[in-house]
Parts: C-alpha cells; structure tokens; sequence
C-alpha cells in the first residue's frame, strides 16, 4: 500500500538534505527520516485511495498490485484509517519538537492531499499536477527537514529557500518524466498535463525544466558560494536525472532514429 519501492531511494533525498544543512551529520537525520517515511507514505496511501476507479483500469498497476485498496484487498475504512495514522503521527510529533517544523509538515500533508483528494484533485488539473508534486515532495519537505533539525529561516532570500526551490524543480521534473514514461497507459484513462500537451511537448517541457533548475542551482551557488565539488555534482544530477527517468522512452525513440538514418544511407549507396 506504500508503495515503498516507488520512492524510497529519491524522495527521502530531500528533506535530509534540508535536516543536513540546518544540523549536519546528525541524530536529526534519523528523525527527519523516520518522519518522511510517515508522510511519504500517506501520500502514496491518499493517492491510492482516491485512484481507485483509475487503477482497476491501470494494466500496469493492476497486474503489480500496486493498489490494494483498489484490488480488493483492503476496505476503505482500513484505507482511511492508515492515511489517519500515516498523517497524525509526524503531526503529533512534530509539534513537540519545533513550532515552524510542525506548520511545514502540515503543509507537506495539506499538499499530498491537495494533489490526490476531491474536489480539488490537483493531480488532474493542467500545470498544476506539476507544480504540487514539485512542491509536495520537494521544495515543503527540504524546508521541514531544515525546520526540524533546529534551523531557522531568517529572509526569503536565504539558502535553505533557494534550495528548496532547486528541489522543487527537480520533484518538478519528476513528475513529467513518469507522466511521459505513462503516456501510453494514461491517454484515455486519466488526464495528465503530457496527456494533455502531448508526448513530444512533454519532452521539451522536461527539458524547459531542467534547464530552469540547472538556472537556479547555478545563481544560488554564485549568491551563496557553494561549494564549487558539490555544485558541480548536483548539476551532473540535474542533467543525468531526466535522461535516467525517460531512458525507457528514448530507447525506442533513439532506435528508431538509427534505423531511419541506416535506411537513408543504404538508399544513398
């Protein structure tokens, strides 16, 4: 039902990364970390719960079980009692360790839901897909990982909100990779904005995105004085990520190019 599999090894990346700049290497990493799983989870639990119809339709999900609610295998009282536990206990939690650590993981929490729950089902809405997983699962959880572990936003021209608009993009760019990856699954089951724009525009919205995320990282490292090692490993992130995530879709497309070009060389011979 979490889903774990689907974002343990990249969405935990972000609100540690904000927790290691407010305290370093720390016992708070621990923390932040046990705290994400909570709220990653319920997002992908509310999604779940309110994807239902779509994923009985899914060939993919359905043949994964990605979905037991949908599946059969778990009541809806059982699906709604899980977001409740997966969403009450790093609230609970939260609180008792920082005021503005617990007002960012309500607004991490407001956003997953924003994004999968009717009536706003930001998730259907044109752009905005985008925008709220961009936000949900990076820049909201860089800047409570950095509140949770003792750091303190002191002007929005800082640090911390210059890189949790880099980890926006990225998340950004996340999702319209997997809506590209899903083009073919969705189109006609489900509205996406690449199902909308169409597969081609939707590569060169990725690759608008990551050409703007590549704008930020730069001007926060000549602003801030990153370290030139770690800027210079992020961007080769922020470029190798998006070809990484769409490697499915551009085989094909690369295949085909070779192909064409072989047929007009031996016509040419």
């Amino acid at each position: 039902m979490l889903r774990t599999k689907d974002w343990i090894k990249f969405y935990p990346l972000f609100p540690l990364a904000g927790a290691c700049i407010a305290a370093g290497i720390s016992a708070d990493l621990i923390m932040v970390f046990a705290l994400f799983f909570f709220i990653t989870g319920y997002g992908f639990i509310i999604n779940n719960l309110y994807d239902a119809e779509i994923d009985k339709n899914h060939a993919g999900k359905a043949e994964m079980g990605k979905n037991p609610f949908a599946d059969g295998v778990l009541s809806k009282g059982e699906t709604v009692g899980m977001c409740a536990v997966f969403g009450g206990i790093p609230l609970l939690i939260s609180l008792s360790i920082s005021g503005m650590g617990f007002v960012f993981t309500l607004l991490c929490l407001i956003t997953l839901s924003l994004y999968s729950a009717t009536p706003a089902r930001l998730k259907d809405r044109f752009a905005a897909d985008i925008i709220c997983h961009g936000l949900m699962f990076g820049g909201l959880p860089f800047i409570a990982g950095y509140t949770l572990a003792g750091g303190v936003i002191s002007a929005l021209v800082s640090l911390p909100v210059a890189s949790a608009l880099v980890c926006t993009f990225i998340c950004c760019e996340a999702l319209i990779a997997h809506e590209i990856q899903d083009y073919h699954e969705d189109f006609g089951t489900t509205y996406t904005t690449v199902v909308g724009i169409g597969l081609r525009n939707g590569a060169l919205l990725l690759g608008i995105t990551t050409v703007l995320s590549l704008v930020a990282l730069e001007l926060t490292a000549w602003w801030f004085g990153v370290d030139i090692a770690l800027n210079a490993a992020i961007f080769i992130f922020l470029i190798a990520y998006p070809l990484y995530s769409c490697r499915d879709s551009l085989t094909p497309a690369v295949g085909r190019g070779r192909m064409l070009l072989n047929n007009r060389i031996s016509r040419i011979r």
